[in-house]
């Protein structure tokens, strides 16, 4: 089957990239009768803040796919909310401006609040203050929740060079037998991802491969840079996993913490290498018609053993520790949970993560009644939304996280150390 990658684009100092499977969801639809996406042909279809408010809420009313989870009455929004933008346009007509900071109070409280944590919510002012730095409002609601938890750091943008510089000096903290670390270019993405492996070795001998990379991108290195360092760095991890007699080895951490996502096919990966048999590892779903709850089937995505690395962990009883944080985004999300529905001896431990789960897609049009739509420099508004609902464990998790199976916190730390998170995952596989 082929797969493709779907750039996410960026949200303040965190990439997310999520990978879906185009025929495969193709292939779920339904035969009917299709009416394309009006977001998707979205232009400036409106003339006044009025306009605007009603197109945009229309659009998303329509294509948002969180209805049947999300909380905000979106009906009672409108009537509460349009008055307020009629107001916006008398004030235009006598003072010929807005401030943007009136028309961002306004959209804050709109959409501000919504479950989608991959959204950006970006529009114009059309009359913008002389004096204004931007006409451009831009609103993160996933932004915003985190930053309301009582264990956000506000240090966050700089997660992914405190979490290097931590690896950097992690020989002077624990007994490590082989460390090395690689970075490549990701082309999809636009930037440079970091790779990092360590074998721990604990007081009883016993192994501990570790591997964390600052993006689920194990994909286009283990397809297309055999032979370069990011490439030993992964292969190195999994024959650490594959070829360490039982005896010797302890357990297994994959560390998603500071991970902005990624590819969907490194499961081939951190869950193919590890199972006998094909499994059915999450269901996904999208909206196929206008109505707020016209969604298609569940369709199942199955995950197939790795061909070239393998090991049943299961039938080994190996513990699989999966380290996990606040800024742990979409498939640095879809990974922990997998394993843990997956693997009876996985264990999740650190924060509970960010809440990105939803997978994306730009061009959808052709596929579903649903997704971005906008566009930020032809017309005056662009809006990031899911393409997909995902469905882990159960529970569609948007908005939520991965909650883990040990808690541990950095805020509860003095230094605000990533230490006590690993201490804890070791600590688990020592005791275990």
């Amino acid at each position: 089957m082929k797969r493709h990658i779907f750039n996410a684009g960026k949200m303040p100092a965190l990439q997310i990239i999520v990978v879906v499977a185009t025929l495969f969801f193709a292939g779920c639809r339904k035969d009917a009768d299709y009416t394309p996406y009006p977001g998707e042909n979205s232009k400036l279809a409106y003339n006044n803040y009025t306009e605007q408010f009603q197109y945009l809420w229309k659009v998303m009313s329509t294509g948002y796919v969180f209805w049947d989870v999300d909380t905000v009455d979106w009906d009672a929004a409108y009537n509460r909310y349009l008055p307020r933008f009629e107001a916006l346009d008398r004030k235009y007509q006598d003072s010929g401006y807005v401030r943007t900071a009136e028309l961002e109070d306004l959209y804050l409280g709109l959409v501000g609040s919504m479950r989608d944590h991959h959204m950006t919510f970006r529009v114009k002012n059309l009359h913008p203050a002389s004096g204004d730095a931007s006409p451009w409002v831009a609103i993160y609601p996933g932004l915003l929740e985190v930053q309301s938890r009582d264990y956000y750091i506000e240090s966050r943008a700089d997660a992914q060079t405190q979490m290097k510089a931590f690896l950097a000096g992690i020989e002077g903290q624990y007994t490590v037998t082989e460390h090395d670390s690689g970075d490549a270019f990701i082309p999809e993405f636009n930037a440079t991802v970091w790779y990092q492996y360590c074998l721990f070795t604990l007081a009883d001998g016993r192994k501990v491969p570790y591997l964390w990379s600052t993006n689920a991108a194990l994909t286009p290195v283990m397809r297309d840079m055999a032979g370069s360092a990011s490439y030993q760095v992964i292969d190195n991890w999994l024959k650490a996993i594959c070829n360490t007699p039982r005896n010797q080895l302890a357990g297994i951490i994959l560390d998603t913490r500071s991970n902005g996502g990624g590819y969907q096919d490194d499961l081939d990966y951190l869950v193919g290498s590890f199972i006998n048999q094909r499994t059915v590892i999450l269901k996904t779903r999208y909206k196929e018609g206008p109505g707020r709850l016209e969604y298609s089937a569940w369709c199942p995505y199955y995950q197939n053993p790795n061909p070239r690395y393998h090991r049943d962990i299961t039938a080994e009883d190996i513990p699989y520790v999966v380290l996990v944080d606040i800024n742990s985004v979409s498939m640095a999300e879809i990974e922990p949970m997998v394993i843990r529905d997956v693997f009876p001896t996985a264990h999740i431990v650190g924060e509970r993560t960010y809440g990105g789960t939803g997978p994306l897609q730009n061009d959808a049009v052709d596929l579903n009644y649903g997704g971005p739509f906008g566009n930020s420099s032809a017309y005056n508004h662009y809006v990031y939304t899911s393409t997909f609902e995902a469905l882990m464990g159960g529970k569609v998790r948007e908005g939520e996280g991965i909650v883990p199976d040990e808690e541990v916190h950095r805020k509860d730390d003095p230094t605000h150390s990533f230490k006590p998170q690993l201490d804890a995952a070791l600590n688990y596989i020592l005791n275990r």
